[in-house]
């Protein structure tokens, strides 16, 4: 089984429901539309999920594309740097200190969602995390820096707006020299190159697929990246790779180079923020994508060729008899290695396996598979018999029977505890199905969870080989834990599935009696749902219930208007328009369900109201694999309970 906060909130559900929101959103926007704050700022900053381009000011250039994780948005930290100007300044390889010029120094850590600004402790929705040796940082680090972002679903586009500061190169970081060693190389990776004669390593990623290396003064850097590439890539297309690096410089010039080891896409770059020129040199080899790239604080692009030398000798491969050269890579026999001090965690992973921090739980991917680690406090007469009931329990209300299978649970020994090995699956559409296995464990005044899911039939997945090492070559200091962490309650203890809280909106003039659970984003982070605004959103897991308010609008055609809008797109069709009544007042009940030929969709039920001057609009949106009884009877109730004030 999957606890509910992993399986009710996992990655089909989040994009079932977004998808079933995104064909309505058509109409909930020409019902009512809501506003954003005005700018008021020096800078704008424009970027978009999945694209590989910002905007500051209008002026385009090339980004790591923003992302989003369980519910949280990510962008890259030099939108901070380059974009705002924030002065970056890097310690011991996890400390990021940003400072702003109106005297403004914000704090952040990879791997920790706690962040500093002036000393003053905030808390970030995630924590920051290395992606491909680029820092990804939640969007809301932004607003430690004074500035408002914005979020649009529709359009996946994301608006940050604030002042800026002057920009500033960062990095710090170093590297013990070892003596004799001339060149240094990754015996994994397959790659090696003359020794960086003044420069320290200031950072690698946890499978050393990206590696950087700066001077002290900052002045110089060298970094090196491998990503995957089987396919053959031709010469345009490995230019494009070579694009996905250059971030917000100017391109000056672009050719292809033979050298002894191969021909070499290369570009040279000007970054006018810092005064760096930089060369980018990418080679495939080894179904990899090598790119090497180097910068020097300069007045022109030719003194690159000073260290011309240095590039040069980058070669797609690893000479392990050479004692002179220095072997860097964190692949052992295979085997990736992650520590984390903290929990006394040691944990070992083909390195296909990426680390990662997912909501303040220590994690681990590999494409559309993901491994999480968590420990909270154990609330006073639990049990790990009573947590796993109260788990399973959540499975069985939230996800209808069509889309799950029985759970198995099996007891076990885990790091020298009784433990249970939960096995669960469940699909968004039927035929498509995640797997997944929970390991729960009880120690002390902690519980321990270890959960690994992943697609059925994912391809070059040995999901036994995994589920031995996280069962048997897991290890968790437990006597650490117990010294290094106070209370760390867990939220979804003492959630009551039936709990209601009613919301009201003066403005508008209604209340609706909701359950608790159901003040959250569409992506599960919880937050205070604003009455105040035309348009209030509950979410619950595949479950989007919407209260809006038009002033101004009659009923007479409203009904036929808002029809055609929700089936304009042809993704969904009436089934049903009846007369009722509700809170006293005569509606318009619509029925809408997918009008295209697919197993995965959902349910709409909208009611139309006119009341104090306008159009009431309440919106359920239920997707069919979260369609259970307990689900229909929480809507029924929320619906039932919304009246008219005064």
């Amino acid at each position: 089984m999957s606890n509910s906060r992993n399986l009710l909130n996992s990655k089909f559900f989040l994009s079932l429901l977004l998808v079933m929101t995104l064909a309505i959103s058509s109409a909930t926007a020409a019902f009512a539309a809501t506003g954003t704050a005005a700018a008021t700022t020096q800078v704008v900053i424009k970027l978009k999920l999945g694209s590989g381009q910002m905007t500051v000011d209008g002026v385009a250039s090339a980004v790591q594309p923003p992302f989003q994780k369980s519910g949280v948005t990510f962008i890259p930290l030099s939108v901070l740097t380059k974009g705002i100007g924030a002065q970056l300044q890097l310690t011991d390889n996890k400390k990021m200190t940003l400072t702003h010029n109106a005297g403004l120094q914000v704090v952040l850590t990879t791997g920790s969602k706690d962040a500093y600004v002036n000393s003053v402790q905030k808390t970030l929705p995630a924590a920051p995390v290395a992606v491909k040796g680029v820092m990804m940082v939640p969007l809301r680090a932004a607003e430690l820096l004074g500035a408002k972002v914005a979020y649009t679903a529709s359009t996946k586009e994301i608006v940050i707006k604030g002042p800026r500061a002057a920009a500033a190169v960062g990095g710090k970081g170093s590297i013990d020299t070892d003596a004799g060693k001339s060149k240094i190389g990754d015996s994994y990776f397959q790659w090696s190159m003359n020794y960086p004669t003044g420069l320290a390593q200031d950072y690698q990623s946890g499978t050393g697929d990206f590696i950087s290396f700066q001077d002290v003064k900052k002045d110089y850097y060298l970094g090196i990246s491998v990503d995957e590439a089987e396919d053959p890539l031709d010469a345009q297309e490995q230019k494009d790779r070579l694009k996905n690096y250059v971030d917000n410089e100017t391109v000056l010039n672009v050719k292809e180079i033979a050298l002894p080891m191969g021909k070499f896409q290369t570009m040279v770059t000007k970054d006018p923020a810092n005064g760096f020129y930089y060369e980018y040199r990418g080679i495939q080899a080894n179904d990899r994508f090598y790119v090497v790239m180097f910068g020097k604080k300069a007045k022109a692009a030719s003194e690159l060729t000073a260290n011309a030398a240095l590039l040069g000798s980058f070669a797609p491969k690893f000479d392990a008899g050479n004692k002179a050269l220095k072997d860097l890579s964190k692949v052992k026999n295979g085997i990736v290695t992650y520590k984390n001090e903290d929990y006394g965690l040691t944990v070992q992973l083909p390195p296909e396996w990426k680390e990662g921090y997912t909501d303040g739980k220590i994690s681990y991917y590999r494409g559309d598979a993901s491994i999480s680690f968590q420990v909270n406090s154990l609330k006073a007469g639990d049990s790990l018999e009573a947590w796993y009931k109260r788990e399973s329990e959540a499975l069985v209300n939230r996800i209808a029977e069509k889309y799950r299978e029985p759970l198995e649970a099996t007891d076990i020994q885990w790091n020298g505890v009784p433990a249970k090995l939960v096995k669960l699956a469940s699909s968004e559409d039927g035929t498509t199905w995640m797997d997944a296995y929970s390991i729960m464990a009880v120690k002390g005044d902690y519980k321990y969870e270890t959960y690994f899911s992943y697609e059925r039939d994912m391809p070059k997945l040995n999901a036994a080989d995994i589920v031995s090492k996280l069962r048997t070559g897991m290890t968790v200091n437990f006597a650490k834990v117990e010294k290094t962490f106070g209370q760390v309650p867990d939220p979804y203890d003492d959630i009551d599935q039936t709990k209601t809280v009613v919301k009201t909106s003066k403005k508008y003039g209604y209340s609706v009696t909701v359950p608790s659970e159901w003040m959250n984003t569409a992506y599960g982070t919880s937050v205070n749902v604003d009455m105040e605004r035309e348009i209030a959103n509950f979410y619950g897991t595949g479950i989007n219930l919407t209260i809006a308010m038009e002033k101004g609008s009659a009923m007479e055609g409203y009904p036929e208007y808002m029809v055609k809008t929700y089936t304009s797109s042809g993704l969904l069709k009436l089934d049903s328009r009846t007369d009722v009544t509700l809170a006293g007042v005569p509606a318009v009940k619509l029925a809408l369900s997918q009008n295209v030929a697919s197993t995965a969709g959902g349910k709409i039920t909208s009611y139309l109201m006119e009341k104090n001057g306008g159009i009431y609009l309440i919106q359920v949106v239920l997707n069919d694999a979260a369609a259970t009884e307990f689900n229909q009877k929480l809507i029924d109730d929320a619906v039932a309970s919304f009246k008219f004030n005064g």
